[in-house]
């Protein structure tokens, strides 16, 4: 391999590695191999001058997601009390989990639900067979109104056909929906919490590969919240 190649490599390895814990958190090890990935493709189409502008790209969007994260927990610090902002841990001997959707049941689940302008940010991590795994972070709007399913930046999302679409209600304060249509397969569920505010039932049910599923998790609130800022 070019040695050129490499140390662009190596550096953007470092970049990544650099990036808040939330973003990396949320990426997984798909950021350390954006560099090893896209590398040797810059060097093929533009030389050193594409080695050059994917290391610049990466090292420009590193402030400002350091800003995007502090930002968050400032808001997250000073916004009023919600019921559901924050994390959540899975009690694993309270939860029934449906193997007919997932081979077995993961040895952590973890959900994070954050506020935005209009509705919520949902963040599912767990560890599976040994292994850190994440979901694609995903907004719930609950106005009812059916959206298309597309990712945060308004892009399709790859494996999800034309027409699917996404929506959600929030009958009460305590209680939360959010749900997806696919080819006219409806899956989804239901996000009830307690009224002590400590515990979270989860319900989710729909139509998976190997028909039809139901799965009800229970989430205990993690407190203090790791993705505040410690005083």
């Amino acid at each position: 391999m070019n040695p050129w190649v490499r140390r662009c490599q190596w550096i953007c390895r470092k970049l990544s590695r650099a990036f808040p814990h939330e973003f990396r958190a949320v990426c997984g090890d798909g950021l350390e191999r954006l560099g090893a990935d896209m590398a040797p493709l810059a060097w093929r189409e533009q030389r050193m001058l594409g080695l050059l502008r994917l290391i610049a790209d990466i090292t420009l969007r590193l402030p400002v997601e350091h800003i995007s994260t502090l930002m968050n927990k400032l808001t997250e610090v000073t916004m009023t009390g919600d019921l559901f902002e924050g994390t959540w841990k899975a009690d694993t001997a309270k939860t029934k989990w449906d193997t007919s959707y997932a081979a077995g049941p993961p040895e952590q689940a973890c959900l994070r639900f954050e506020m935005t302008e209009t509705g919520y940010l949902l963040v599912a991590y767990g560890i599976k067979d040994g292994q850190a795994v994440a979901e694609r972070p995903r907004p719930i709007i609950p106005d009812g109104k059916r959206r298309p399913l597309v990712d945060l930046n308004g892009r399709p999302i790859p494996g999800v056909p034309p027409g699917a679409v996404a929506f959600g209600n929030q009958p009460d304060p305590h209680t939360l929906e959010g749900w997806v249509e696919v080819d006219g397969k409806v899956c989804g569920g239901s996000y009830r919490i307690s009224e002590d505010g400590k515990r979270l039932t989860a319900t989710m049910e729909g139509m998976g590969l190997k028909g039809p599923f139901k799965t009800i998790a229970v989430f205990e609130r993690v407190e203090p919240d790791p993705y505040l800022p410690r005083s």
